[in-house]
């Protein structure tokens, strides 16, 4: 897990942005489902209680050599749909939408799983980035943007909560109070 709330794996992941050039672009049409998995084995599951979200941001040059220092607009959160409980423990991958009107280009795309903590500083953050290039006519103009490292505080909502939202074993409907860091979805 990642503790790192101000450094350079804040973008994607300890040392996430150095292998730009051994990893592959996979092309998407905008409008279609994209997947993280929890690990390469298809029994494995998201095991952390809390949120997951995504976020992408344009290469402004060639994707391998972006290390993610731009303007990142958010995708998607999986949160607590009923108020009680996280949604992505148990899943085998966190799916989020490319909204349809994303403009044409290479983008990387970072997803980021919190095991969060209602003690200071504990939340347990799993980030990781993808390469893809989307298609399709575009004409959308993506935002609220952030930027990483700093878009994020230990003290966020979103990321430390209060003790009384979170207990495990004896679950209470205060989740449906939830709101994902960073800032609002973009929906395209």
């Amino acid at each position: 897990p990642n503790y790192d709330w101000v450094g350079e794996s804040q973008v994607c992941g300890i040392n996430g942005t150095k292998t730009g050039h051994q990893t592959s672009t996979v092309t998407v049409e905008a409008g279609s489902i994209i997947g993280f998995g929890a690990a390469t084995a298809t029994y494995q599951l998201v095991g952390h209680l809390g949120p997951g979200q995504a976020y992408m941001s344009k290469a402004p040059g060639a994707l391998e050599d972006y290390e993610g220092d731009g303007e990142w607009f958010k995708i998607g959160t999986i949160g607590a749909s009923d108020g009680q409980n996280w949604d992505a423990p148990g899943m085998h991958e966190m799916n989020f939408t490319v909204p349809v009107t994303t403009p044409p280009g290479k983008y990387l795309v970072r997803v980021e799983h919190f095991n969060i903590s209602p003690y200071y500083n504990e939340t347990q953050q799993f980030i990781n980035c993808a390469q893809v290039e989307v298609t399709g006519p575009g004409g959308g103009s993506p935002g609220p943007t952030i930027k990483f490292p700093g878009a994020y505080d230990i003290t966020d909502p979103g990321i430390w909560i209060p003790r009384a939202m979170y207990n495990p074993y004896k679950p209470t409907d205060l989740l449906k109070n939830f709101k994902g860091a960073g800032p609002a979805i973009w929906k395209g």
